[in-house]
């Protein structure tokens, strides 16, 4: 006799999420224990297990990143400092919103090309302060 439509959907959600949810939990213990960015193990999950467009799995990647950074180092180091803090937040925002302008009418070509310059600048930059 053929399943139902109610068990076989409910079959299939619990195999879908239960392999999420071990996918998860070993990019877990892999970022906790090699120390790799979480970034680096979510973005191809999410693309490839959840479909997700390449940009907006990093950008979720990257927020995943950034909270988890944040909220170590508070446990960790206490606050940072506080004017340093909001002038790293107002011009974040100011400059990705300045960066989103562009991007929407650049072509995939000049955007490969913008990221590779600003990288030199900026591994320019850190090993001449460093």
């Amino acid at each position: 006799m053929p399943e139902s439509g109610c068990r076989r959907f409910l079959n299939e959600y619990i195999i879908y999420h239960t392999g999420h949810l071990f996918a998860g939990m070993g990019a877990g213990l892999g970022t906790g224990f090699a120390g790799m960015s979480a970034a680096a193990v979510i973005s191809p999950m999410l693309i490839t297990f959840l479909g997700m467009e390449p940009y907006m799995a990093v950008g979720i990647a990257l927020s995943s990143d950034v909270l988890a950074s944040a909220v170590s180092h508070f446990a960790i180091g206490g606050l940072p400092d506080v004017t340093v803090w909001v002038l790293c937040i107002v011009f974040t925002l100011i400059w990705a919103r300045i960066a989103a302008v562009f991007a929407n009418k650049a072509t995939p070509k000049t955007l490969n090309r913008v990221t590779g310059v600003i990288l030199v600048v900026l591994g320019i930059v850190v090993l001449l302060f460093s």
